[in-house]
């Protein structure tokens, strides 16, 4: 893992940034590099996770010359692509290496072939052409601003060093479901200010002619994710059981210690379990408590840690190293988000014992049914003919709060539907709190065809990741942890979306039919309590005072009503408000005491 900047710039000498704020995403190595006609800078900083002697190399020049790389992330099936490569005096083992040799021999289309989680940047030195390219589900991270000075990239928005006005549309999105969302398309050059490059997305920023982005997953022109021909429940479990076991494989490093996050839910369980079945890697197993969390796991972990024959570790966190860390955390953040603290949380106790790569289950809720969403809009969608004032009358008779995220939908479809039920903030609340109205975003592109796809689809684009997977990266990486995430490798996804629905049900079931041997019998007869940690008390308590100072730079900063950020927190104290919603604003309250700092 490491962190990657760069700019170019076509009118004059590019400038060079600093790597600075990008070295806690790879304090072991750093390098620059600048184009011999002074067009691009590029830099990096690396995070070793293995021993490979070329790893922390970069950037990194094709063997021709031509392609030069700074590369974030991991390629799993790199060693495969290379023996379809005409190159044959490798360097070392290192995906990096490659990637740059396949640029050079296939150019952008080598995306195609990648299995794995990456952004990049590579300078054509040839056409005087840049190429910046996120991975197709949006795991890493890459940032863009245009300036006077020309376009400069990052994996990550502070490294920029410049004061961003966040948009007015950005508290609106915060409010309303708790980030901002990633632009479906490419932004244009006119566009102020710091944007993500859009997942499964390559472009070509050229000298003399506009610039060229092609959305390359799903792939263009775009295929009819139809029904899998797999005919029998029985063939549907055995099918996903050997994709899974695959993935996993493939996630597993070669030579460093890995973790998995263990509770005694099923997706955790499915990836240890799985992974323990590679003898020549050793697993180790981290269950994470704190002190004044609801009652933990502890027993039912270590029952399954025994059956999978992992190395299992208990880590109890003191009251004085979460609360420091929940500060540590607020510092992390590049973007407004409420989301974040629990991987922040886990990630530092887990890399204080020397771990730098841990397997996550984030994906597994999204495609198997672990959310709400599968089970309740199919039942939404039946409403959709009916007259809107009807539907609203019907809602709030049976369901008043479902009532209010529904209400003031533009589109009654899938997409629209599954990001109402993510919100929470309604239109009058939006007004309430002095922000502008809610722009809903729209979906990427896609041609699924059957409902339970099309659902999994709203969920991976309108939460996974824009908040998830974004949370993730800066979380872990802020720790100096690579989290890997195999249910989000791309082929398993396909998979999951064209699954014949009748075989998946709400609540994990296919996932869990087809991995039930993996676990004791009666483990999983148990509901999961999942991972939580007790910040309604914190934040009543000890981080009372971090947060008012907080609250209070949000009332200076005049970007939200005063008066309704006093009653969301008199709320929040009287046990009227979700913890979470209050947190937002003390998110946005930092964002706020940064400004007056710069």
């Amino acid at each position: 893992m490491s962190g990657l900047i760069g700019a170019v710039n076509y009118q004059g000498k590019v400038q060079t940034l600093s790597l600075a704020p990008l070295r806690h995403r790879g304090p072991d190595a750093e390098g620059h590099w600048f184009s011999s006609d002074c067009c691009c800078w590029l830099g990096y900083t690396h995070l070793a996770t293995q021993c490979c002697p070329s790893e922390g190399v970069q950037p990194v020049t094709s063997h021709c010359g031509r392609f030069t790389l700074v590369f974030d992330g991991k390629i799993f099936n790199h060693l495969q692509i290379r023996q379809g490569l005409r190159f044959q005096a490798w360097r070392g083992q290192c995906d990096s290496e490659t990637l740059v040799e396949g640029l050079a021999q296939r150019g952008p289309s080598i995306l195609l072939e990648l299995r794995g989680m990456f952004s990049f940047a590579a300078y054509d030195c040839q056409k005087e052409q840049l190429l910046l390219a996120r991975d197709r589900l949006g795991i890493k991270p890459l940032y863009l601003s245009w300036q006077s000075q020309g376009l400069f990239f990052a994996s990550e928005r502070r490294a920029f060093l410049c004061e961003e006005n966040l948009s007015a549309q950005t508290f609106t999105q915060v409010l309303a479901f708790g980030h901002d969302f990633t632009p479906v398309d490419f932004p244009d050059p006119e566009f102020q200010g710091i944007i993500s490059l859009p997942a499964g997305v390559v472009v070509r920023i050229n000298r003399n002619r506009p610039h060229d982005p092609v959305r390359f997953w799903p792939p263009q022109p775009r295929p009819n994710w139809s029904p899998l021909p797999v005919h029998s429940l029985n063939s549907a479990r055995t099918f996903l059981r050997e994709q899974l076991q695959e993935v996993v494989d493939q996630h597993l490093p070669g030579d460093v210690p890995l973790a998995c996050f263990l509770t005694s839910g099923l997706k955790s369980g499915v990836l240890a379990a799985l992974a323990c079945r590679q003898k020549q890697v050793q697993i180790s197993t981290f269950t994470v408590l704190f002190p004044g969390s609801p009652p933990d796991e502890s027993s039912h972990t270590r029952w399954m840690a025994r059956h999978c024959g992992s190395d299992h570790h208990e880590l109890v966190v003191n009251e004085e190293d979460a609360l420091d860390w929940v500060q540590q955390a607020l510092l992390a953040l590049d973007v407004p988000t409420s989301d974040g603290i629990n991987t922040f949380l886990i990630s530092r106790a887990v890399a204080n014992q020397g771990i730098k790569v841990a397997l996550s289950g984030l994906g597994a809720d999204e495609l198997f049914g672990g959310y709400p969403s599968h089970r309740l809009l199919p039942r939404l969608q039946l409403l959709s003919h009916l007259p809107e004032a009807f539907r609203q009358r019907l809602l709030r008779r049976f369901s008043p709060l479902l009532a209010v995220k529904l209400s003031g939908l533009p589109h009654w479809d899938h997409w629209h539907l599954g990001l109402a039920l993510r919100r929470c903030a309604s239109d009058d609340a939006i007004y309430a709190a002095g922000a502008e109205p809610l722009q809903w975003p729209k979906s990427p592109s896609h041609r699924i065809t059957q409902t339970w796809g099309q659902i999994s689809w709203a969920e991976l684009s309108g939460y996974t990741e824009p908040m998830l997977l974004r949370d993730a990266d800066v979380m872990s990486m802020a720790c100096g942890l690579e989290l890997r995430v195999p249910f989000l490798d791309h082929l398993l996804v396909e998979i999951a979306l064209r699954m014949p629905q009748r075989f998946q049900k709400p609540g994990k079931s296919l996932l869990r039919q087809a991995c039930a041997d993996l676990f004791p019998s009666g483990y999983l007869n148990r509901p999961s309590q999942g991972f939580a940690i007790p910040m309604a008390v914190w934040m009543r308590g000890p981080l009372k005072e971090l947060s008012l100072a907080r609250l209070e730079a949000l009332q200076q900063s005049g970007w939200l009503d005063s008066a309704w950020i006093v009653q969301q927190w008199q709320a929040f104290e009287a046990g009227q408000l979700h913890w979470s919603r209050a947190w937002r604003l003390v998110v946005l309250g930092e964002f706020a005491l940064r400004r007056q700092a710069s």
